[in-house]
């Protein structure tokens, strides 16, 4: 085998062949694989303890408001101001004005701490909290039902934002 052309027309194949048509067949095979599957989708993480912490005192802060605000006096209600509100003699008075409090401070955790989503829908039940503590209570039953329209709404957030499954409708 002095030339190419000697090589090539020869009647056996040059050892080297061998080996590269199994790195060629190998790596034909990797591609069509790939090529056929989806990209891998990184597992959801569990929440991180301190946010999940965070989440659950917004939740019942904004329980106790819920229930206080049924309790005072729209009357009352428009007349006071947060300042008053926690030195007030009323005890349902000061425990609204404190979970008002105890929720901006949460909401401003969750600003720095939690995904967008769920700051967005946690904003939004706030301003309806504080909103609702301005104008007073005149429907109980249409406040609990908005009321429980954005609880659910920051739930499914949260729910969403670690990759669990939504509650179903007839739990809330």
């Amino acid at each position: 085998m002095n030339s190419l052309v000697d090589a090539l027309s020869s009647g056996t194949a040059p050892w080297w062949a061998v080996p590269a048509s199994m790195v060629v067949g190998v790596l034909l095979g990797v591609f069509a694989v790939r090529r056929g599957r989806p990209a891998t989708v990184a597992a959801p993480t569990a929440p991180d303890p301190q946010v999940r912490s965070i989440y659950v005192r917004f939740l019942a802060a904004t329980d106790r408001a819920h229930n206080a605000v049924v309790d005072v006096d729209s009357g009352v209600l428009a007349e006071a101001d947060l300042v008053h509100a926690l030195e007030s003699d009323d005890p349902s008075l000061r425990a609204l004005a404190q979970a008002i409090v105890e929720l901006d401070e949460l909401v401003n955790e969750l600003r720095i701490l939690a995904p967008a989503p769920v700051v967005d829908s946690a904003v939004t039940f706030f301003g309806f909290v504080t909103d609702s503590t301005i104008d007073g209570v005149h429907d109980c039953d249409e406040f609990r039902d908005r009321y429980t329209a954005r609880k659910s709404a920051l739930v499914d957030a949260i729910r969403d934002s670690h990759g669990e499954r939504r509650l179903a409708a007839k739990a809330r």
